[in-house]
């Protein structure tokens, strides 16, 4: 289904479960669409949830745009919302989706009424930080076969095939330009002044596959929300939810039911 933005961006969405069952928006990632849910799309319905699956503008089957703005993602959700009469639901989000769930958050706090940000962070600020950003947007702007190249050393291992052959496709299908317009958003991204004011629960998970950089990106996170946990998952990485989607589950499902 597709929806018409203040902005006149098309927002592309679907939705699974039944409407009064408790709700859940769906945020994927860089990249991404959301066919990036495809185990929470599987089993949540049958776990009483309802669930509204966005596709973020410059990705999937939503419009393109000239300009990407984390602000513009977080009201596209609001607006959604809106137009399903929806008051206040609970939002889960990966990667770039956590970063648009934390915005979101502090925009429209009437809105949230919980927050499962997953694989994320809040600022980039360090040089190093700065560095692996723009690395890789230097890398989808001159090489960006490098990225799809890349994907079997990141998800080689086994039980991860799922995502391995999800981002191969995605990668395939995605326009350079958009992917380099949201890329140099999240490196500008910086929230940590806000967050304080987020009174929502808040699940903060993160995977220990990508080393003690991630988890510290996921730490500062929690540290900043007022009423949060921080989760570390067993093998998981970016995307958990596809790397780990049982451990990722669990977690999830129970922070909601709690």
């Amino acid at each position: 289904m597709k929806l018409e933005m203040s902005d006149s961006v098309e927002l592309y969405y679907e939705t699974y479960g039944e409407k009064g069952d408790k709700l859940v928006v769906l945020v994927h990632g860089l990249g991404a669409e959301g066919g990036m849910w495809a185990p929470q799309i599987e089993k949540y319905p049958s776990e009483e949830t309802f669930l509204v699956v966005p596709h973020v503008r410059g990705h999937g089957k939503t419009s393109k745009v000239e300009q990407f703005r984390i602000s513009d993602c977080a009201r596209d959700i609001k607006e959604l919302m809106d137009h399903l009469g929806i008051n206040r639901a609970s939002l889960a989000g990966v990667s770039m989706g956590g970063v648009i769930v934390q915005r979101f958050a502090c925009d429209f706090p009437d809105r949230a009424e919980k927050l499962i940000i997953a694989d994320s962070f809040s600022e980039v600020a360090s040089l190093s930080d700065k560095l692996r950003g723009w690395s890789q947007w230097l890398t989808i702007k001159l090489a960006p076969g490098l990225l799809v190249k890349s994907l079997g050393s990141v998800y080689g291992e086994p039980g991860q095939e799922r995502a391995l052959n999800y981002f191969r496709e995605s990668y395939a299908e995605i326009d350079k330009e958009q992917l380099l317009r949201a890329r140099a958003a999240l490196n500008r991204f910086d929230i940590t002044d806000r967050l304080s004011e987020v009174e929502a629960p808040a699940l903060v998970l993160v995977g220990n596959g990508f080393g003690d950089a991630a988890i510290g990106w996921a730490r500062k996170t929690a540290d900043l929300l007022r009423n949060s946990r921080l989760e570390v998952l067993e093998g998981g990485k970016d995307p958990s939810n596809l790397v780990v989607p049982e451990a990722f589950d669990q977690k999830v499902l129970s922070f909601l039911k709690g």
